[in-house]
């Protein structure tokens, strides 16, 4: 997919997500299929560089690391945007069911 593509993707916010990243926790601020956004991360980091990161899901009393690697695309004040390859064949489907969960719990609440 190219970048302009990417770019236009909806992003999305999950509460039960983070990244972790040389066995330090931080914060997704949005993703999409393809890119995340990472706050919290070193302005060094330059755009370009390769990252290894897990995404880490966590409900209830599970929890589960999904380990991947990505590139730097971005990395300002808005945070690290990296766009990396899916840690699984299934992720799509794994996002959805996530952000369809999250917003049932949500309503649920209301």
């Amino acid at each position: 997919m190219q970048a302009s593509n990417a770019q236009s993707l909806p992003r999305l916010t999950l509460k039960n997500m983070h990244v972790m990243i040389d066995r330090k926790v931080h914060p997704i601020i949005n993703m999409n299929i393809q890119d995340v956004l990472i706050g919290g991360m070193p302005d060094w980091m330059a755009v370009g560089q390769r990252v290894e990161f897990s995404f880490v899901i966590t409900l209830k009393e599970w929890e589960r690391s999904l380990p991947t690697y990505g590139v730097v695309i971005k990395n300002d004040a808005a945070g690290l945007d990296i766009r990396y390859t899916p840690p699984t064949p299934s992720w799509r489907n794994i996002l959805m069911k996530l952000v369809t969960d999250e917003a049932r719990a949500a309503s649920g609440k209301a």
